[in-house]
């Protein structure tokens, strides 16, 4: 009986890592799918005047740059869900391309699954709240800039330009993430 009990914790384990190795390999292929968000995002109106000041969590990611690969993936997960949910708010009148906005939303959604997939493995250590805080600050932020503005084509702009921003610097996260793992 004790030889069974061996070789179900054999297998229990090599199918625990098997999966775990299996979901992070996603990272591959997250450039590839943030080339095309960033160029969704670019085809829907990324007419992002130089002199447009967004606000922007700088030194929150270079901190998460430093930080363990299951805080990095966590972060990569929380903002595109902060992300999805912002550019979901579009419903409020904006003059970009339904179809392609749909698109867009589409591959953020499958960016954050797969992501996800990758952070099940770490879930049992706590993530430190400082960095889902200050991520959380900035896209209420981001939130009151369209609501002071009503919504309009300027705001949906910095929006972009913010976003457009957190794509790149979240593709530098990942890159590496991918290395560490």
């Amino acid at each position: 009986m004790k030889q069974i009990q061996m070789w179900t914790c054999i297998f229990v384990i090599f199918f625990t890592l098997q999966s775990q190795c299996s979901a992070c390999r996603w990272l591959d292929s997250y450039r590839t799918v943030t080339r095309e968000s960033l160029s969704l995002l670019e085809e829907m109106g990324g007419q992002y005047a130089e002199n447009t000041m967004v606000p922007f969590p700088g030194p929150l990611y270079n901190s998460i740059m430093k930080a363990e690969v299951e805080d990095k993936v966590k972060f990569l997960v929380l903002t595109l869900d902060h992300i999805i949910s912002l550019m979901d708010a579009t419903k409020h009148s904006v003059e970009w391309n339904t179809r392609t906005l749909q698109y867009f939303l589409k591959v953020l959604h499958r960016q954050s699954t797969e992501l996800k997939e990758c952070e099940d493995p770490y879930q049992k250590r706590p993530y430190k709240e400082s960095y889902k805080k200050r991520i959380n600050r900035h896209f209420r932020t981001l939130r009151k800039i369209l609501k002071k503005e009503n919504y309009s084509a300027h705001a949906w702009e910095q929006i972009g330009r913010a976003v457009r921003t957190h794509l790149q610097r979240m593709d530098i996260i990942a890159i590496s993430t991918r290395s560490e793992v």
